[in-house]
């Protein structure tokens, strides 16, 4: 029987202790579901020993068969690859290692569709302010003589959250060789694809569905975690743990919503609840997280210490 769904999430480092929570939440509403972890760096991943449904692949091995050089921010279009590596999935569910799932997944939502879109929408191409965050965060048709675009309004996304079906990874395949060498490891806009996976993505999706080649859906599922609680009175810690629908599939906390500890942040009982559900006892939970947050602290410090001496070095 052909497997249907698997969830990527692409690990650095710095979000190993989101990621874990990640984990617990997917298991929790979706435990029959596998868990591809592409691991970028180099740490120890001695915490997911104990994973059954989860499968690691280090990010030099794919990019080993490629040779395309996808580190950083570009490991999201590894996924790419995923089927070469043997991973026999219909759809690839990618969600950031920075989030974590507040509802069940249904894989009937996402059939039948090529790329589906969990946080983003359509804009008019006569409103100036989404086109212009577009050409910042992703790119500027303008800049593109060589493709056709819908001329009334286009696909803006996050691509942190998406699901790509197998069917269109040949094509996106073959426009990522071709625009390889316009991508980047850094956050530069001096180049026609801005935000680097979230660019490209975001130009193939415009420019394949355009011409019929790509059948994309919407399904703006999730919300930032900068968004205020009051807003989602439905995604509650006891709703989540009752499994009531909270009608809010993730929560995704980027930079300007991190907290140092987990219950600081918004929605922070549930951010918490899964992190202690990962390790299945609160001893070891507490102990972790307190370590996490002095070890922070420390870094904090002495970053600012070596700015410093820095500067006085630089004023003898």
């Amino acid at each position: 029987m052909k497997k249907k769904l698997a969830i990527v999430i692409t690990l650095s480092k710095s979000h190993i202790h989101y990621c874990k929570a990640l984990i617990a939440s997917i298991e929790y509403f979706n435990p029959e579901l596998e868990i591809i972890i592409i691991k970028d760096g180099d740490f120890n991943i001695e915490f997911l020993k104990d994973r059954k449904q989860v499968h690691v692949v280090d990010s030099r091995e794919v990019n080993k068969l490629h040779g395309l050089d996808l580190y950083i921010l570009l490991n999201k279009l590894n996924i790419l690859f995923l089927p070469e590596l043997g991973f026999d999935f219909e759809t690839f569910l990618h969600i950031d290692a920075d989030s974590i799932v507040t509802n069940t997944i249904n894989n009937d939502e996402l059939e039948g569709n090529d790329f589906i879109i969990l946080q983003g929408n359509k804009i008019n191409r006569d409103d100036e302010k989404s086109m212009n965050n577009l050409a910042r965060y992703a790119f500027n048709p303008a800049d593109f003589n060589e493709y056709v675009f819908n001329p009334e309004q286009l696909y803006y996304f996050s691509a942190s959250h998406i699901a790509i079906n197998k069917r269109i990874i040949p094509k996106l395949i073959e426009y990522l060789k071709i625009h390889r060498y316009e991508l980047n490891k850094e956050f530069l806009n001096d180049k026609r694809i801005r935000f680097n996976d979230q660019g490209f993505l975001n130009l193939m999706v415009n420019y394949l569905s355009h011409i019929g080649e790509m059948k994309v859906k919407i399904n703006d599922a999730g919300i930032y975690g900068k968004q205020s609680e009051k807003d989602f009175p439905k995604l509650t810690l006891q709703n989540v743990k009752n499994k009531v629908d909270t009608e809010v599939l993730f929560i995704h906390y980027t930079a300007s919503s991190r907290k140092v500890t987990l219950r600081a942040h918004n929605f922070g009982e549930i951010l918490d609840y899964f992190s202690k559900q990962f390790y299945g006892n609160n001893i070891v939970h507490n102990y972790e997280e307190f370590f996490r947050v002095v070890k922070h602290h420390k870094n904090k410090f002495l970053k600012k210490f070596r700015n410093k001496i820095k500067h006085l070095k630089n004023k003898i």
